[in-house]
């Protein structure tokens, strides 16, 4: 088999080969019986009219071509066997030529890239500490008391905080705009989620007062969502927030505890676990994200087109699950399909410079995945899908025992990076991101994997 391969990068390689006219006549009778089967050709059946037949009736020039395509794959999957490559994404035909009845082909692949494995030992992460400030904690109880406290009316003018009974109406041209009269709308002054500049015109106007100013309408407007126009708010009432008192009393009557000393330590360890959490999620994120700033490297431009085409396959996907269009998300996010291919390439580089150094730490310590394991793994997965018998059958169709194998062995090297490393304050201190004695980081690291996995399969579906 005649061929020859050129690097054209350090990653990425040229083969030229040629299909010989033997083995283009060879996949032609393969092409003929394929091409057969989904026509009707008088006095035979699908999939059994003779090559000549076939030829005469949907043309020679189908059936070549029909062929070519047939034998191209074959001859280059024997030859990258040969030379023991692997392309990482599929390989791109570059040209297609006829040379007496043979083919002269040539085919860019991409390969995998390899690093060095950086020093993933004895790091110390800067991370937020969990500890849970007075400030914090009162803060707390302050949103806890607002759910149990009313509204009183006030005569002065409204402030950030304060709530105002409103009237609204909107116009463009002169024309009302349909669906944005509101009557008695209870909204509070500062809260940011209304009318782009009304907290500005609100604060400091009385009851009776009438502000008029232009603005855009809100994207639950559709379409008009954007378009500028003239509201015009009449406040009818000021009224303020009440809380209740803060007290063993209150506390005894209104929560599981009986003091209020009882309650700030619940609260406390309360916020704390979640900050715990949340640490626990930033200090395995910046230890990955640490090795990969470390690595220098250029990824292949075929190897980012394809990850970042299954994140838009992806992200479409569940704008389809939510009922959402792609422009309604371009409407609602102010952004386009330029911004949305930009931001999917650079979540492609981060997510396969990430996959680069978790493999080659699964190189370095020599981490494996046994079949057990992996049996236990789909079978985790299963019991997670609500139809596990389906969810099995459909997962081995799909051929998904490798990519679940290689997500066991890439979460396996991020446990490996975690254990080798420490979390530490804005001043080196060591920091506790453990809850009641328990690692918080294995825990909230270890599903990340299985759940990714059901997510990918039901896509594919």
């Amino acid at each position: 088999m005649t061929h020859t391969i050129t690097e054209t990068g350090p990653f990425e390689r040229l083969v030229k080969f040629r299909i010989s006219e033997e083995a283009i006549n060879e996949a032609k009778k393969v092409a003929a019986r394929r091409l057969s089967e989904g026509i009707k050709i008088r006095g035979f059946r699908p999939g059994k009219a003779p090559l000549p037949i076939v030829e005469a009736t949907v043309g020679a020039d189908r059936v070549r071509k029909e062929a070519i395509d047939e034998a191209l794959p074959k001859v280059l999957e024997e030859i990258l066997e040969e030379q023991d490559l692997q392309p990482a994404v599929r390989p791109r035909l570059e040209s297609l030529n006829e040379e007496e009845g043979a083919v002269e082909a040539e085919v860019r692949i991409t390969l995998w890239p390899t690093i060095e494995t950086p020093n993933y030992k004895d790091r110390k992460i800067v991370v937020t500490n969990p500890e849970v400030t007075d400030e914090e904690l009162e803060e707390n109880i302050k949103r806890m008391l607002e759910q149990f406290g009313t509204v009183e009316e006030v005569d002065r003018p409204a402030g950030e905080g304060d709530f105002v009974s409103i009237d609204i109406t909107a116009t463009k041209d002169g024309e009302e705009v349909e669906g944005a009269t509101v009557s008695d709308l209870l909204y509070e002054v500062g809260s940011g989620g209304f009318l782009e500049g009304a907290d500005e015109h609100l604060t400091g106007k009385k009851a009776r007062d009438v502000v008029e100013f232009n603005g855009p309408l809100p994207s639950g407007f559709g379409e008009r969502a954007g378009e500028e126009v003239l509201f015009k708010i009449t406040l009818n009432e000021v009224k303020e927030r009440v809380l209740p008192e803060l007290d063993d009393e209150w506390v005894d009557e209104n929560t599981e505890f009986e003091t209020v000393e009882e309650l700030r330590e619940a609260l406390r360890e309360q916020l704390r676990d979640v900050k715990v959490r949340a640490a626990a999620r930033e200090f395995s994120e910046k230890a990955l994200s640490t090795l990969r700033d470390e690595v220098d490297i250029e990824i292949p431009d075929g190897l980012i087109e394809a990850e970042a085409n299954d994140i838009i396959h992806n992200f479409l996907h569940r704008l389809e699950d939510a009922e959402l269009s792609l422009e309604d998300y371009f409407r609602a996010t102010g952004t386009n399909s330029d911004v949305l291919v930009a931001d999917a390439k650079e979540q492609a580089k981060v997510s396969i410079l990430n996959r680069l150094v978790l493999e080659s730490i699964v190189e370095a310590e020599g981490i494996t995945v046994t079949e057990e394991e992996l049996s236990n793994a789909v079978q985790a997965l299963a019991a997670r899908s609500g139809d596990p018998v389906r969810f099995i059958k459909a997962f081995r169709q799909a051929g998904q025992e490798l990519a679940l194998a290689g997500d066991i062995l890439r979460n396996r090297a991020l446990d490996v990076i975690l254990s080798n490393a420490s979390p530490v304050d804005e001043d080196g201190n060591p920091l506790d991101l453990t809850i009641q004695g328990q690692d918080v980081v294995g825990e909230v690291v270890s599903d990340e994997v299985v759940e990714g996995e059901v997510v990918a399969l039901e896509e594919e579906e």
